[in-house]
């Protein structure tokens, strides 16, 4: 038996059969072409064949995973589409008499190996996206052949073994059959990661020497809590895997008993947990019995894949169908946010440096009034089917909340004429993830229905940090004492002003945190509806009057590892 070692990417355990993706021969045949312009034609087919998969696949990874994790794709045609790159390729083609897909290897490996001298995993994380891209280019300009994800598709219970593995393959792979990952290239901040993570399948990356140590067919225990990959383990290490899995498997039968019941801690004190969705998989799966309702309906899936603005016919048949699943609980709808980072090209975004802090969410829909008129009028009148709230992202003063009630009023005034039904007291909240959101949360909580804490953005913003930037990793944490200090003023403003408050986003299924937004008087957490049940169980062992001393004196300490080490002496 062998153990090899990498990172926990994404963590649960997996057993089964390594099937291994060889590398294909990287560098292109070599030959002489004095035809320039046939390689230019040619470059230009295979870019289009390129563009139009990337498209598939964006498609694709938003209806199966999630339209966060489809991004990647988006973002492969923009650098698909970087003509100072491929015009660097084609110069060279012309210059030296070789083939286009020569001159595109030529170039690209000068530009990733300058990605791989530097320090920041994040960025030879781009570096491999480039190289990534102009494989696919190359690929179809040679030719070539070869599905990996056929041949992993070919073996029950599969633990993909990869040097390294492309968004691509990823997607394209039967997830049925894939019980792991395992890779020796990749950080946490790797696509393998971010795709496991949304798929729910175990993923270990960076184990060094994989390659040379698994040839295929071996038997494999993963254990992506610790990091460790087992090859063809013994019968004693079988027996203690068996038995962690076990235990693994009664905590999800409890979880799962736990999710259709309320959640309440020991002292009564009672918490809605619900889920959060926003693609065509989650939805359909969705399951009323098993939370409280959906705490944030992400609206862009509506708005992917087509080559125009969905009509409010069809924009109301979704949220109708959602709303009336729900069974009568509560369903948060938010508006579109969508903006420079998330490209569709209908609707003529411009680029922008920094797009996290540019034209997008709320200040989009206020500047463009027919298509948020649109989509408030298909929420309002699926209110008429369920308990609905409407939801605004990315707000940052009171002036931007009052104008887009004032679109909520337009829209019902809309509807009313068209003897169209809706709910006329439709309740109408704010994600608070911005620091100005924050600090004018006792204004906003005046003019506000409700708070949903938008955690994922809030702690970018508050930190000022690249949550997907490694080396600042350690500002970009949950328990930086600046996050905690917003979200109990959030929680106080809230309190003060007698509206509910939720949060969603990672944050509100950290075991760790728990506590915290417990004593806070939190009503609301919105978690992965695999999440839900286990939160559920989790509330109920919690007396809220017992740890509230303790969580208080949390919000004076001096650092954050202290606040981790206090907090996990709350776990008991």
């Amino acid at each position: 038996m062998k153990t090899l070692n990498g990172i926990s990417g994404s963590k649960g355990y997996a057993s089964g059969t390594a099937v291994v993706k060889r590398d294909s021969p990287t560098v292109p045949e070599r030959y002489e072409t004095r035809d320039h312009a046939a390689e230019e034609e040619r470059f230009r087919k295979a870019r289009s064949v390129c563009r139009a998969r990337f498209t598939e696949l964006e498609e694709r990874a938003a209806h199966d995973i999630g339209p966060s994790e489809a991004e990647i794709f988006g973002a492969y045609r923009m650098i698909l589409d970087d003509d100072a790159f491929f015009q660097k390729a084609l110069s060279r083609s012309k210059s030296e008499s070789v083939n286009i897909e020569y001159a595109i290897y030529e170039e690209c490996r000068g530009v990733v190996a300058l990605f791989e001298e530097m320090d920041d995993p994040y960025l030879k994380e781009r570096g491999t996206d480039i190289e990534n891209v102009c494989g696919e280019v190359i690929a179809c300009l040679s030719g070539a052949g070869g599905d990996f994800a056929v041949e992993a598709g070919s073996v029950s219970d599969v633990i993909v073994v990869a040097r390294d593995l492309t968004p691509a393959e990823t997607v394209k792979m039967d997830k049925a059959r894939i019980r792991g990952f395992v890779t020796e290239r990749g950080g946490m901040t790797s696509h393998t990661v971010i795709l496991a993570k949304a798929l729910g399948i175990p993923a270990i990356v960076g184990a060094e020497g994989l390659m040379g140590e698994i040839a295929g067919g071996e038997r494999l225990i993963v254990d992506a809590y610790e990091g460790t990959v087992m090859v063809d383990p013994d019968e004693a290490t079988l027996s203690a895997f068996e038995e962690k899995h076990e235990r693994e498997k009664k905590l999800a039968v409890e979880y799962a008993l736990s999710a259709g019941k309320p959640a309440q801690t020991i002292d009564g004190f009672h918490i809605d947990v619900l889920v959060n969705t926003g693609d065509a998989d989650s939805i359909k799966a969705f399951d009323a019995e098993k939370c409280d309702g959906i705490g944030l309906l992400r609206t862009e899936f509506v708005y992917m894949g087509r080559e125009d603005y969905p009509d409010e016919d069809a924009q109301y048949e979704v949220y109708r169908d959602i709303a009336s699943r729900a069974s009568g609980k509560e369903v948060i709808i938010r508006t579109l946010d969508i903006g420079g980072d998330k490209q569709l090209a209908y609707m003529g975004i411009p680029k922008e440096d920094n797009p996290f802090l540019g034209y997008r969410a709320i200040r989009l829909c206020l500047d463009r009034p027919e298509v948020f008129q649109t989509q408030l009028r298909a929420m309002l009148r699926a209110s008429s089917h369920g308990c609905v709230k409407v939801m605004f992202p990315m707000i940052v003063t009171a002036e931007e909340l009052r104008k887009a009630r004032e679109c909520v009023e337009l829209a019902k005034e809309s509807l009313r004429g068209r003897g169209l039904p809706f709910d006329e007291n439709i309740p109408v909240g704010i994600m608070i993830e911005t620091p100005a959101a924050a600090l004018l949360s006792d204004q906003l909580a005046r003019e506000a229905d409700f708070f949903s804490i938008g955690s994922n953005d809030l702690i970018q913003y508050v930190t000022a940090t690249d949550r997907m930037n490694e080396r600042v990793q350690y500002l970009y944490d949950s328990c930086n004492l600046s996050v905690l200090r917003a979200i109990r003023m959030v929680a106080e403003n809230a309190a003060g002003a007698g509206i509910p408050w939720g949060i969603c986003g990672e944050v509100a299924s950290d075991e760790l945190l728990l506590p915290v937004w417990v004593a806070l008087g939190v009503t609301e957490l919105s978690v992965a509806p695999s999440q839900a049940g286990k939160i559920k169980s989790l509330i109920g062992r919690i007396d809220r009057a017992k740890i509230a001393p303790a969580v208080e004196r949390i919000f004076d300490m001096r650092s954050i590892q202290d606040v981790k080490d206090a907090l996990g002496k709350l776990q008991g």
